[in-house]
C-alpha cells in the first residue's frame, strides 16, 4: 500500500482523536497489518500506527480491503495529488518497508544507494540518544568531468549489485530503487535493522578538494563507538576490510584502507554489521570518467559482490 497524498498523519489508535505520532510522505509504502473500518494498522519505515485507509492506494486482496479508496481529502491529509505503484501485504513491500527479494543461499543483504535527488535539511540525532544533530540527508557530490550526480551513480551500482547478488543466490533488500527516497540516514539504518538482513552495504562515491586524490576507502565504526555494541563494531570492520580488499582486486583501484568514523549517522543507528563503500573520487578526473564507464562499473559490482561472498565465507 502507498500513501497517495503529500503527507498523512500516523496516529496511535484507529481514530482522528488519538495522538499523532508521525507522518507518512507521498509515495511512502506501508505494510497493512490489520483493518478496522476506515482505519488500518500499518508498519512502515517511518512509524508503526494507524492511518485512514482513504489515503492509501494499492492492492487490498490480502488485507480484507476491496475496491479503490475514496479520493476526497480529510483533516488527516494536508496535501493532495499523488500516486505511485501498488503493493500487497504478501508481496515485497519495496524500498521503504524493505522486504527481501528472491532466495537461494540463505543470506540476506540490505543495499543503500547513498543520497537521493534532493537533500533533507531537517536534522536528526547522530546516533541513538545523541545530542549531536546532523542533516537527515545530503545530496552528495557530482562528477568533476562527467557531471553525473553521486546519487545517480550510487543507484546505478546498487541496482546492478542487487541483480548480481540475486544471481548468486542472496536475498536482497533495497532501500531505494528510484532517484527519490524520503528516508533519512537514521531511518535507512533502521529499515536495514528490521528487514532481516545480515549486513548493510551503503554505496557511495567520494570527493576531495585535491583533484589528484583517487582510490577506494570504506567506512566502519571505531572500537570506541558509543552507539553500537562490540560485536557489531567488530563485524562491521571485518565486512569493510574484506569488501575493500575484493573491490580493489577486481577494479585495480588504489586501496586507501578502512576509515573508522563515529560521525556517520547511517552507521551509528545500525544494529547489524554495516559498511560505507566509497568506490572512488568523483573529484578526480580520471576516476570520475572510469566510474561512468559501464565496463568499469561491472568490475565495481563484481568486486562488491566478491567481498560479500568472502565475508560469508563463500
Amino acid at each position: 500500500m502507498v500513501c497517495q497524498h503529500g503527507t498523512l498523519n500516523v496516529r496511535s489508535g484507529p481514530s482522528s482523536d488519538t495522538e499523532k505520532i508521525a507522518s507518512l510522505y507521498r509515495g511512502e509504502q506501508v505494510l497493512i497489518l490489520a483493518v478496522e473500518g476506515d482505519w488500518v494498522k500499518i508498519m512502515s519505515a517511518t512509524a508503526d500506527g494507524y492511518v485512514n485507509r482513504n489515503f492509501l492506494v494499492g492492492t487490498y486482496a490480502e488485507t480484507g480491503m476491496t475496491g479503490a479508496p475514496p479520493k476526497d481529502p480529510d483533516e488527516d491529509s494536508n496535501v493532495v495529488n499523488a500516486s505511485v505503484a501498488a503493493t500487497t501485504a504478501a508481496a515485497s513491500v519495496a524500498a521503504t518497508t524493505a522486504a527481501p527479494q528472491t532466495s537461494g543461499n540463505g543470506h540476506i543483504v540490505c543495499i543503500d544507494a547513498g543520497h537521493q535527488q534532493a537533500g533533507i535539511s531537517e536534522q536528526e540525532p547522530n546516533g541513538p540518544g545523541s545530542t549531536v544533530m546532523k542533516a537527515k540527508l545530503t545530496t552528495g557530490t557530482q562528477g568533476c568531468v562527467t557531471g553525473i550526480p553521486e546519487h545517480q551513480l550510487n543507484l546505478t551500482i546498487a541496482l546492478a549489485l542487487k541483480q548480481e547478488l540475486l544471481n548468486r543466490g542472496y536475498k536482497v533488500v533495497m532501500i531505494r530503487e528510484t532517484p527519490d527516497c524520503p528516508q533519512s540516514n537514521a531511518e535507512r539504518a533502521q529499515v536495514a535493522n528490521s528487514s532481516g538482513a545480515e549486513i548493510f552495504v551503503r554505496i557511495h562515491a567520494n570527493s576531495s578538494t585535491n583533484s589528484s586524490v583517487a582510490g577506494a576507502q570504506f567506512y566502519a565504526p571505531s572500537p570506541a563507538n558509543p552507539y553500537m555494541n562490540a560485536n557489531v563494531i567488530n563485524a562491521s570492520n571485518t565486512l569493510s576490510a574484506v569488501m575493500l580488499d575484493r573491490f580493489c582486486a577486481a577494479t585495480g583501484a588504489q586501496n586507501r584502507g578502512v576509515l573508522q568514523d563515529d560521525g556517520m549517522t547511517g552507521i551509528n543507528w545500525c544494529t547489524i554489521p554495516v559498511t560505507i563503500a566509497e568506490m572512488g573520487f568523483m573529484s578526480n578526473p580520471a576516476e570520475d570518467q572510469l566510474m561512468a564507464d559501464p565496463s568499469y562499473q561491472a568490475k565495481m559490482v563484481q568486486g562488491l559482490a566478491n567481498g560479500i561472498d568472502a565475508y560469508f565465507g563463500r
